[in-house]
């Protein structure tokens, strides 16, 4: 099963002489559930896959302190008006 993701952007703009430029950009992806994952191990060197697994660490941490969930909960309470 794939999916395509298309995105359409147009830009208008009119300079001081009354020129007007249009731009379009179109992106399209195409996303294939057959298994083509990106792999660190087989697309990255050392020293990106040790860049990864510092970020997937930051940011999704095993264990978090109990000052890091009071402040998380303080603000969403915050946020959230709770």
């Amino acid at each position: 099963m794939s999916e395509s993701i298309e995105r359409h952007i147009t830009t208008v703009t009119t300079s001081e002489d009354g020129t007007v430029v249009t731009r379009v950009t179109h992106t399209s992806v195409r996303v294939s559930a057959s298994g083509d994952c990106f792999d660190p191990e087989r697309c990255c060197d050392e020293h990106e896959r040790a860049l990864i697994a510092a970020m997937r660490a930051y940011l999704r941490p095993q264990h978090a302190p109990q000052s890091l969930i009071d402040r998380l909960e303080a603000t969403l309470d915050h946020c959230c008006g709770e």
